[in-house]
């Protein structure tokens, strides 16, 4: 995942620092395939968003995810494309 300025000015002013400085580049890069793998296209709008969730690890995040799957069922592509803050969903337990 490549980011740009822009993305950089969004995450500094969604995020402070010290959870900025928290960002493994190849987790989050395994998190961002997995979601591609998924069918989210939109998945740096969600790291922007929703960065501490792209901070757990690869298969914790996996297993969220598909919990979140399963709770908006099989058009979770749309509903999610369409409401971002759906994925709070993952936060549950």
């Amino acid at each position: 995942m490549v980011f740009d300025d822009l993305d950089i000015k969004v995450l500094k002013e969604n995020f402070d620092e010290d959870i900025i400085h928290c960002i493994d580049a190849d987790n989050v890069s395994k998190i961002y395939l997995y979601l591609k793998e998924n069918g989210i296209c939109y998945a740096k709008d969600l790291m922007l968003s929703s960065l501490d969730l792209f901070l757990l690890p690869v298969d914790q995040f996996k297993k969220q995810f598909e919990k979140l799957k399963s709770r908006l069922g099989e058009d979770y592509v749309d509903k999610l494309g369409e409401d971002t803050s759906l994925i709070e969903i993952m936060y549950e337990d």
